[in-house]
């Protein structure tokens, strides 16, 4: 090293001539260590192959686990969905089932009702009066038809824009009043 560079950075020579012999000293072990710890891998293949450990044959890959896995996720999910729309099915009532009322005769003992007039042999429909409703905060046209007839149908937001006169059904105000038609 030059004279200069050796003030410059407070190193003595006597520091640098121990560092150089620090780094031969390093070359000579790490080639020492390099060739000892090659006859010790040498000798521990010895030992393992001795030792008898030898591959299962029988493992299978990590792919059929996951493959396998896959498949029967998706077969448990279909077995569920199909149960559930089963029992959604079979819980929802049926609007085309009809029930007829049984005719009672004489001879079965019973007693049938003969209405006096042929007017009330008819059945009548009670005809429902439309409802008032105030308008609260927070409410909408929908929420109010869900609220009234128990589910949304556009129809029935139609009606009651119509009753209203009202052209947009988003321009509700608070205490307004709203008129909802009940047939």
């Amino acid at each position: 090293m030059n004279s200069t560079t050796l003030r410059r950075s407070n190193i003595t020579k006597e520091k640098v001539a121990m560092m150089e012999k620090l780094s031969r000293y390093n070359r000579q072990h790490r080639d020492e260590n390099f060739y000892k710890s090659q006859n010790k891998t040498k000798e521990l293949d010895v030992l393992w192959q001795s030792f008898g450990v030898k591959a299962n044959k029988n493992e299978k890959a990590p792919q059929v686990y996951f493959v396998t896995g896959l498949v029967v996720g998706v077969i448990v999910t279909l077995a569920i969905t199909t149960l559930v729309s089963l029992l959604v099915s079979f819980s929802t009532p049926k609007d085309d089932i009809v029930v007829s009322p049984k005719k009672t005769t004489v001879e079965s003992g019973k007693f049938s009702f003969i209405p006096a007039d042929a007017a009330s042999a008819k059945p009548t429909v009670p005809v429902l009066a439309n409802e008032e409703y105030i308008v609260k905060e927070g409410d909408t046209l929908e929420s109010i038809v869900i609220r009234y007839y128990g589910s949304f149908d556009m129809n029935k937001v139609n009606a009651i824009q119509d009753a209203n006169k009202m052209a947009n059904p988003n321009a509700l105000s608070i205490g307004q009043k709203l008129i909802i038609p009940m047939n």
